[in-house]
């Protein structure tokens, strides 16, 4: 895999856990779900597990296609926790 194209694929992984620590932290919150009729709920833990599964899929294909090289580089070009 191009270093280009493990990078956009390491950078989507990276948004998308975002997106889905922000989805299960909504999901969890009783207040907010409370205004939130149940078809929507339905469909937003669909959707929370739709992504879940995408983010395992784009993880696997990180650890088939990189190599310690492009690991190193995205690591560092992660922001410190």
């Amino acid at each position: 895999m191009e270093k280009e194209t493990f990078e956009r694929l390491f950078n989507e992984f990276t948004e998308l856990n975002v997106k889905v620590t922000k989805l299960r932290e909504f999901l969890t919150d009783e207040d907010k779900m409370k205004d939130i009729n149940q078809l929507n709920r339905d469909l937003l833990i669909t959707q929370f597990k739709a992504m879940e599964t995408y983010a395992s899929i784009l993880s696997i294909r990180i650890g088939l296609n990189a190599t310690q090289e492009m690991l190193d580089e995205t690591s560092k070009d992660q922001p410190n926790e």
